[in-house]
């Protein structure tokens, strides 16, 4: 049997650290561009840093792609990598709009014009949705981004449709709606809840600050998330998926759900910005900071599953307070 190749770009990140850790259990060989220099840590953390099935290639710039495509001719190509910041993007939209809508059609063309028999997947997001949708959205719903992060993802996203529909490649987006794990970066507030709670029931010390803790999100488990991007990929036809859980949490229940994984009882008190949790002394653990709101915290998008739960034999998910636990513990354990 043939071993199959997949390309994966942000191998790093989150998301590609997982996908190539799910794919050598597969014995895929992974072919991995990165920048010189790359930070490998996630990669250690699951224990592939070093694996054979990993050819790391260091490229400069996105021209280099095409020798990479040409040479290699990936069985699939998983394009992750991406500036992924929603707040940040305000700060530099030229830049973002470059790597993340740019960057995408560099890769499709030379997957078209280098190796056409290549499966594409774009991690596409939820933020290119219309924002006041109160249902579960389908694939089909109105895309109607309001920040550079979105526009760029749907800029994106419909070159990957143009590609499919006109030119004949076998194109995916996979609609990512939110999802965490143990190898979040500091900057996401999953990463932030979590961290600063095992510090909190370690150590003690300043309490959480948060903002809206009333924001809803339809939040998953990327090791899941990585199983689905895969099952995209096998099928007969390619199509775009929703990848989402089809349930909204609130920044109040991770809250809770992390005190609760270390056994450390809390309760509320107030609300709004006067909202505050104290522990059984009577301390105060999370307190608010008008600072911390966006001004789209009041955009409680849920993704309908329903399409790529279809396409998965075992869509099993990770229920929410189990890998809010999970993250909870590992930061724990991560302290002196």
């Amino acid at each position: 049997m043939t071993t199959k190749t997949a390309l994966i770009t942000g191998i790093t990140g989150q998301d590609g650290s997982l996908l190539a850790h799910y794919l050598i259990s597969k014995s895929y060989k992974i072919i991995a561009p990165t920048r010189d220099n790359p930070d490998k840590s996630n990669l250690e953390l699951l224990g592939i840093d070093d694996k054979e099935n990993i050819n790391f290639l260091v490229y400069s710039q996105w021209s280099d792609f095409e020798a990479i495509i040409s040479q290699h001719k990936p069985t699939e190509i998983y394009h992750l990598a991406a500036m992924s910041h929603v707040g940040q993007s305000h700060e530099n939209p030229q830049k973002v709009f470059d790597v993340n809508c740019n960057w995408t059609l560099e890769l499709l063309s030379y997957t078209l014009q280098h190796s056409p028999q290549s499966r594409f997947f774009f991690a596409s997001s939820c933020e290119i949705y219309r924002n006041d949708i109160a249902h579960p959205v389908t694939e089909e719903d109105e895309k109607k981004p309001n920040n550079p992060y979105g526009i760029s993802k749907l800029s994106a996203h419909q070159m990957v449709n143009y590609y499919r529909q006109v030119k004949g490649l076998y194109a995916c987006n996979g609609v990512l709606f939110n999802h965490e794990s143990e190898l979040r970066p500091n900057s996401f507030v999953s990463k932030k809840i979590c961290s600063h709670v095992a510090r909190i029931v370690k150590h003690g010390g300043e309490p959480l600050t948060l903002g809206n803790i009333e924001a809803k999100k339809d939040w998953g488990y990327a090791p899941d998330y990585v199983k689905y991007i895969y099952s995209i990929l096998q099928q007969p036809h390619a199509h775009n998926y929703n990848v989402s859980t089809s349930e909204l949490h609130s920044v109040k229940d991770m809250v809770d759900a992390a005190f609760s994984a270390l056994n450390y009882p809390i309760s509320w008190q107030g609300k709004g910005i006067n909202a505050q949790a104290i522990n059984a002394k009577g301390d105060i653990v999370v307190s608010i900071n008008e600072k911390y709101f966006r001004p789209l915290d009041n955009r409680f998008l849920c993704g309908d599953n329903s399409k790529i739960k279809a396409i998965c034999q075992d869509f099993s998910q990770t229920p929410f307070n189990q890998w809010v636990k999970s993250m909870t513990t590992h930061e724990w354990n991560l302290l002196d």
